[in-house]
């Protein structure tokens, strides 16, 4: 029996002093542990430095504010120390400065809001363009002011109602309502993104550890991860806006106060429903321009992280090596079928790099039995120096050279999101006059439009369930709108599965969560009290 193997100590596991003492080769991730000890008891003290500006201030959106703060606090702390930790282990920066910069940027913000403790809220240096700016629209308003009693009195003469009127487009109202709805928006928004974004490294650390990837590969994958998170995000973080935002207006009573101006709720939904449309068309601009591209650049960061060899995605046809000096090309690759359409394959002179043999296939399937590819409706042609020495066309065979199974092809699948909605139609079009099912593909084609209209749909319906949870504020409005979003995407997913094996056609696969929600959405709307 062999002596058991001495189990090598982590840096963690590793006293203060033998840390200090370390010179070796790995001296510098020692110097980052040992810091790494030092910073985050320090840490404490920093968190209760900046908690006192900030609880404070008073804001409108209590605690479900002050949670929200935290935790973007919470989560900007760690991704900076994390950042700091990466250029520490590279050498880009001393380790000290890598580790502590977390703990001296923290401090320093809280040294700047310090002085704001004493004055009042809303009490801020204005630069002098903006105190003039601001005197010019006061005088403006009063000069507007003096014409209006002659219309109220004409209008009283006509037996008009002297009400306020709120019909044009933007009113004060609207104003007041949609900078309440941007900014719980904002604030909601960078707390999933930062969420999201910290979940993903803790589940990724181990990987990063593992196969020794340098920081900027890091860097770059979670930077192009951040237009992902902003398409799923943002039907979910409009939805809970709008909840948040009408919730607290109705807890401070002032939809009462609306009410009783002779403003009807309908009226104040159009802000909203409109802001709604602008994401909605944002959502759409995004997906079909850069969207794409990121997806296909932190799909091929994560691929090296995971240890993977990186995907390739110029277009929708691929290019691969084989083994035995062979190189792959393909329109269409379907694992779960274990299916070729259009595909090519070149075999090298591994000496002059010239082409030996070219074999083409309209159609090909992995035959587990013969463990071999079955081949057909295609050709095989030999060259000699540039020549055609042989052709063969054939309608089914196979090919002993031909070894590599599907699972060496994986890799290189291209997805519908990385594709933009042109693209992907083309790619369907050509799949679909090869003859191939396009259920799947065609799904996702629509749901590049419905996904971002439910944006809009969302928010209709978060009008009439905001007064719901009016007593409860912003908590409640943040649980309802989570709630709301899981029931979406539960559907969505559900009915999307449906469509690619055939059960639903594509156009209601896709649509058929948006439909579901609107008409909710118009039964819930009509029936609240206005």
């Amino acid at each position: 029996m062999l002596p058991p193997k001495e189990r090598t100590i982590s840096y963690p596991e590793r006293p203060f002093f033998e840390l200090w003492r370390d010179h070796g080769p790995t001296w510098r991730d020692a110097r980052v542990e040992l810091n790494q000890r030092l910073a985050f008891p320090a840490a404490c003290f920093v968190f209760a430095l900046i908690a006192v500006p900030l609880g404070a201030q008073p804001r409108r959106g209590g605690r479900a504010a002050g949670s929200l703060l935290a935790i973007i606090i919470i989560a900007f702390y760690y991704l900076v120390l994390v950042t700091g930790a990466g250029f520490a282990r590279q050498g880009v920066v001393p380790v000290p400065i890598g580790m502590w910069a977390a703990n001296v940027v923290i401090a320093l913000i809280a040294f700047a809001l310090f002085p704001r403790m004493e004055r009042y809220r809303g009490e801020a240096r204005t630069p002098h363009i903006l105190i003039r700016l601001s005197a010019l629209w006061r005088l403006f308003r009063r000069r507007t002011a003096r014409v209006r009693p002659r219309h109220a009195v004409s209008r009283a003469v006509n037996g008009e109602s002297s009400h306020p009127s709120y019909s044009s487009l933007p009113s004060i109202l609207d104003l007041y309502l949609l900078r309440q709805f941007f900014y719980f928006f904002l604030v909601i928004m960078v707390a999933f993104i930062f969420l999201f974004e910290i979940f993903t490294f803790f589940e990724l650390a181990e990987d990063i550890r593992r196969h020794n990837v340098p920081f900027m590969i890091v860097l770059d994958y979670f930077r192009y991860l951040i237009p992902y998170s902003v398409y799923q995000f943002t039907p979910l973080g409009a939805l809970v806006a709008v909840l948040v935002t009408l919730g607290i207006l109705s807890k401070n009573n002032e939809i009462v106060a609306f009410k009783a101006s002779g403003i009807s709720l309908y009226r104040l939904a159009i802000p909203i429903l409109l802001a709604g449309c602008v994401i909605a068309s944002a959502l759409v601009i995004l997906d079909d321009t850069y969207l794409p591209y990121a997806n296909q650049r932190q799909d091929e960061l994560r691929a090296i992280i995971k240890g993977r060899p990186p995907q390739t995605h110029t277009r929708p046809e691929r290019w691969i090596f084989g083994e035995n000096s062979k190189v792959y090309n393909y329109d269409l690759f379907d694992p779960k079928e274990r299916l070729f359409g259009g595909l090519s394959v070149i075999e090298l002179d591994p000496d002059t790099f010239q082409m030996r043999r070219r074999i083409y296939a309209t159609r090909a399937e992995w035959l587990d039995s013969e463990n071999t590819w079955a081949l057909e409706s295609g050709w095989v042609r030999d060259f000699t120096n540039g020549t055609v020495t042989r052709y063969s066309p054939f309608k089914v065979t196979s090919l002993p050279e031909l070894i590599e199974p599907p699972s060496y092809f994986n890799r290189e699948v291209i997805q519908a999101f990385q594709m933009s909605w042109r693209e992907l139609r083309r790619y369907i079009a050509g799949l679909r006059s090869a003859g191939f099912d396009v259920s799947s593909l065609t799904v996702q084609l629509h749901k590049k439009f419905a996904y971002p209209l439910i944006a809009p749909i969302s928010m209709m319906l978060a009008v009439p369930f905001a007064l719901f949870v009016g007593s409860r504020g912003a908590i409640g409005g943040l649980a309802l709108g989570v709630g709301i979003g899981i029931a979406y995407w539960a559907l969505s997913a559900l009915t999307e599965a449906m469509g690619g094996i055939g059960q639903l056609p594509p156009f209601l696969a896709a649509w058929s969560p948006d439909l579901v929600f609107f008409f909710l959405a118009l039964y819930f709307f009509f029936k609240m009290p206005t």
